[in-house]
């Protein structure tokens, strides 16, 4: 595991994006200079011991010169509610970056990144990292509907080519972003590797399709974490794994928060 910083952060600006969700800078500089895309913070949402439990959220922005991290986050429970509610100049208590990032192979050359509803949170550091790469990138974003689009605009900042799934189809193509991503192959764009974050459905089946096509898929996973440094054992998802000795599939439990959160989608059981 790499090295874990407990510090306070000043919050720097606080931006509602789309109903209730919220874009907050963060003044990190020791967690800016060691995170990686697909790494998260453990952030104490409030100014006193309630809720006693931090919240795990994706680092969606790194800015090392700056010594800047960003995060994307919804307002849904009781402890994202309290942060959506602090203010500018508010300190917060923060450790991190915790976890393994997303694994970008130097010999590839056309990336897809999928971001469904806020699983954008953590894909925006990967698709800056992967452009500064000189990567070719494509972008699909899911969502229920228009007003909750999140990250159109940053990615198409970065040089990006951006397309948008909405359900009831306000905006753009109507269906499951993972339409968009079957229709891309079927039209000949190949890429050398998938990365996604999202609600499992789709994770699930961006795999089966990343298998058929033969291409490299990593997923962020999202999972409830109580400690967020592994000792609790809480966050455990179900994994494929091969017994070089024996040539068949064994099965273990690995933890979210410092195995992944990001896994390659091939050995992850989906159906568990």
């Amino acid at each position: 595991m790499n090295f874990i910083y407990n510090i306070k952060v000043k919050i720097l600006s606080k931006e509602e994006v789309a109903p209730n969700i919220f874009l907050i800078k963060l003044l990190a500089p020791p967690i800016a200079q060691e995170a990686l895309a697909g790494q998260f913070i453990h952030i104490k949402c409030s100014k006193d011991n309630y809720p006693l439990l931090r919240r795990p959220l994706s680092i969606h922005r790194i800015d090392k010169e700056k010594g800047e991290i960003f995060i994307l986050f919804q307002a849904v429970g009781e402890g994202t509610k309290l942060l959506a509610g602090r203010s500018i100049e508010d300190d917060l208590d923060i450790m991190g970056p915790i976890g393994n990032g997303f694994n970008i192979y130097p010999e590839s050359k056309k990336m897809v990144i999928i971001g469904g509803g806020i699983g954008v949170a953590p894909l925006l550091a990967l698709g800056e990292e992967s452009i500064r790469q000189g990567k070719e990138v494509q972008v699909l974003i899911g969502a229920l509907k228009k007003e909750l689009v999140i990250g159109e605009e940053s990615f198409k900042i970065l040089g990006a080519k951006v397309d948008v799934a909405t359900d009831d189809g306000s905006y753009q193509y109507k269906g499951l972003v993972t339409d968009l991503l079957e229709r891309i192959i079927k039209e000949g764009w190949l890429a050398d590797q998938i990365f996604a974050c999202g609600p499992k459905p789709m994770l699930k089946k961006i795999s089966e399709i990343a298998l058929q096509a033969n291409i490299h898929y990593q997923v962020s996973m999202e999972e409830r974490m109580a400690c967020g440094i592994g000792a609790c054992l809480g966050c455990v998802c179900k994994i494929k794994t091969k017994d070089k000795r024996e040539y068949k599939v064994k099965y273990e439990y690995k933890r979210v928060c410092v195995d992944g959160p990001v896994f390659t989608g091939s050995e992850v059981v989906w159906n568990d």
